[in-house]
């Protein structure tokens, strides 16, 4: 059910062309470190999906907010550019050029979508992140990435999940996200 009507037919057939790209990206900074079988960022937002209905079941429009948000990085121009520290200078992109990229991106994504003005406002939302539904996004996103490093970090892989603990456990805030971002790094 779309109550509000985000998805139209063609916009899901769009919808679902993109997240078919996005399942074959790998996420950057994993194939960076030299994670074999990288994350695409597809699983990504699959997870992020499994989590909110787990965590935020009655927020509405938070799962829609989660499938767009990585929408830009479909766009070859885009792609899954790092903004973090511990990338290398020549190959991170500020905030703001990250930002100004995926607008773009979704400029051009939205414009032939029967409801483009609502997916770049949800994209935008996100990206602000002043919402309710959007902090609790990005909350998500952060977790999901923390728990995906310590998963790596526990299968051997080259990856110290304290490093992204340190980086970004302060951008949870959440009580029940927290608690488990507490159990799932005890122990490490």
């Amino acid at each position: 059910m779309d109550p509000d009507g985000l998805f139209k037919m063609l916009d899901c057939e769009y919808a679902l062309s993109v997240s078919q790209s996005l399942h074959q990206i790998s996420r950057t900074g994993w194939v960076d470190r030299g994670v074999r079988n990288p994350e695409t960022i597809g699983e990504h937002v699959d997870e992020l999906l499994k989590m909110a209905e787990e965590f935020y079941p009655n927020m509405p429009g938070l799962s829609k907010m989660l499938i767009v948000h990585d929408w830009p990085k479909s766009d070859p121009a885009v792609g899954d550019r790092r903004t973090d520290s511990y990338c290398s200078p020549g190959k991170r992109l500020s905030e703001g050029e990250e930002y100004s990229l995926g607008f773009k991106a979704m400029k051009n994504i939205c414009q032939n979508l029967d409801n483009g003005e609502v997916i770049m406002r949800l994209w935008t939302e996100f990206k602000k992140g002043t919402t309710v539904r959007s902090e609790a996004a990005r909350q998500l996103t952060k977790l999901q990435t923390i728990l995906q490093a310590i998963k790596y970090q526990r299968d051997g892989q080259p990856v110290s999940a304290k490093k992204f603990i340190n980086h970004d456990s302060d951008k949870v805030k959440d009580f029940r996200l927290k608690m488990v971002l507490q159990k799932a790094s005890a122990g490490l």
